[in-house]
């Protein structure tokens, strides 16, 4: 016998606590596991086909709490990692650097942000979804609403127009 959508929900928030536990100990912050199981409430339509015991909804839940840390924690450190590269640390400024060096790479910036103010809002959205905030294709065509294959060719096109635009 499977599960009607009410039943989901009512094992859904006697087994929230525990859930929030579990994010809690795996993402060490309080607020993030709690938005990662507003996430996980949100999925919970998603549970197709609909399970024949309470075990089998409990076991998708934390396979889906599993996946949203392992994703979280991919995110926090492919950010920490992009910061470091770009911005780095203090000790790493060139303060030698002369002002040709300056002036390349101000107008480097400036061309940069010509060619993304250029780009349509969605493809420039795609760009920074994927680019700044880390999310994958997939993740990208759920939050937009489109398909993956839309998400590949936008985000292609912004890069491409940007490499463009620089290389003039």
């Amino acid at each position: 016998m499977a599960f009607s959508e009410h039943d989901i929900y009512q094992i859904f928030l006697t087994s929230r606590p525990q859930i929030q536990r579990f994010l809690h100990q795996r993402i060490r912050c309080q607020d993030t596991a709690a938005d990662l199981v507003q996430d996980i409430y949100l999925r919970l339509m998603l549970l197709k086909p609909p399970p024949s015991s309470e075990n089998e909804v409990v076991a998708w839940l934390f396979t889906v709490a599993s996946n949203l840390s392992i994703d979280h924690i991919r995110t926090q450190k492919r950010r920490s990692e992009l910061l470091d590269q770009y911005l780095g640390d203090e000790t790493e400024i060139d303060h030698s650097a002369v002002p040709e060096q300056v002036a390349q790479a101000q107008d480097q910036l400036q061309q940069v942000q010509s060619a993304l103010a250029e780009l349509p809002d969605q493809c420039a959205e795609i760009l920074y979804l994927s680019r700044v905030e880390g999310l994958s294709h997939a993740e990208i065509a759920r939050q937009l609403k489109i398909s993956t294959s839309w998400v590949e060719k936008q985000l292609a096109r912004a890069l491409n127009h940007c490499r463009l635009f620089v290389d003039r």
